[in-house]
Order: structure tokens, then C-alpha cells, then sequence
């Protein structure tokens, strides 16, 4: 809708004008009130950083993940048992040997997802 110009008669003119002090207050409002939708997701966050062994268990449970996939972590984990190791490897969804079953072990089915290779060549994540 088109405004009218303030000419005194039909339209006249409002006009509020913060000092420093208004501006300030104003400006403290509005990060307290962001701050206030942000606190439970941190409160959340901050509940499991309280626990010393959450905190353990989520880090080993990157770094065996991690491992899995290649990237040594200096960490001892399962990955690190050779006997699992080849059992992840070499092993399809149904726990049979991948090689006697021709299909591909759940190890070599994430990393090809994850990379986008083999039968997932062209696909999201890796191959977008």
C-alpha cells in the first residue's frame, strides 16, 4: 500500500528517538531473550559434560568408529583385536563369510556409502 506524504493534515508523524543508554538496554534485552532460547539445548550439553564417564564413553565411541575406518586414534580399542577386526571386515549382514556369499561385508557397505563408491557410486554423502 502507498504511503500518503507527511504533509501535517491527513498524515502526521511519529517518531520515537532512543538515547545511548535506551539503545543499550534495548540491545541487552534482545541477546538476553536469544540467550534464553538457547539454555536448554546448552543445559542439556552441560549435563553430560558434568558426567566424567559419559565423557569417556562418548570419546571412545569416536575413536572406535574411527578406527574401523582406518584412522588410528592411539586409543586401544576393539578395532584394535585383530580377530574383530577381520570378523567386521569380512562378514555380511547375515554373519556369513562375504566371500562365500558374494555380498559385500558391513564394513565395505558403510565405507562405500560413506565415500560414495561401489554400489553406491554417484550417491549422497560421498559421491554428491
Amino acid at each position: 500500500m502507498p504511503r500518503l506524504p507527511v504533509d501535517g493534515k491527513k498524515v502526521s508523524e511519529l517518531r520515537i528517538t532512543f538515547g545511548t543508554l535506551e539503545r543499550e538496554l534495548l540491545r541487552d534485552l534482545s541477546t538476553s531473550y536469544r540467550i534464553q532460547a538457547v539454555a536448554p539445548a546448552l543445559n542439556d550439553a552441560a549435563k553430560i559434560l558434568e558426567d566424567p564417564l559419559r565423557i569417556i564413553q562418548i570419546a571412545y565411541g569416536i575413536a572406535t568408529t574411527l578406527e574401523l575406518f582406518g584412522i588410528e586414534t592411539g586409543l586401544p580399542t576393539p578395532a584394535d583385536l585383530p580377530e574383530l577386526y577381520e570378523w567386521i571386515t569380512q562378514r555380511d549382514i547375515t554373519g556369513n563369510l562375504s566371500s562365500s556369499t558374494g555380498n559385500p561385508s558391513i564394513f565395505q557397505m558403510v565405507s562405500d556409502f560413506l565415500t560414495g563408491t561401489g554400489e553406491f557410486e554417484g550417491t549422497w554423502p560421498g559421491g554428491y
